[in-house]
């Protein structure tokens, strides 16, 4: 999921391969504040984390939680170093690699709305 209103990369820990569980670059407690301002999540590490999306391959540090409402949130970090550009009208986002440009349609379930 691509979150504008989250400062930084998540990704729970159910969502990691078995290999990756206990591999965090940095396994100090920490916790993050969510956008209600009350809120927060405790943070088990981090680890850099690869995201195959179309034919592109990216990195972003991601922190570990337990808990998320989606298996991986890319926040404003992902979305500055890769140049994303959501164009809501066209129900499209488009990544930028330095390289290459992508653009991949939206996937949304419109049960879940």
């Amino acid at each position: 999921m691509i979150d504008t209103g989250a400062n930084r990369t998540f990704i729970s820990l159910q969502a990691l391969p078995t290999s990756h569980n206990r591999q965090f670059i940095n396994k100090k407690q920490k916790s993050a504040s969510l956008a209600d301002g009350h809120t927060s999540i405790s943070i088990l590490g981090t680890l850099d984390l690869h995201i195959i999306i179309g034919d592109m391959s990216t990195t972003i540090k991601a922190y570990v939680v337990k808990d998320l409402c989606a298996e991986c949130i890319l926040g404003m970090d992902f979305i500055s170093k890769y140049k994303v550009i959501i164009n809501a009208d066209a129900r499209v986002v488009s990544i930028y690699d330095d390289e290459k440009r992508i653009t991949l349609e939206f996937d949304v379930n419109q049960e879940e709305i």
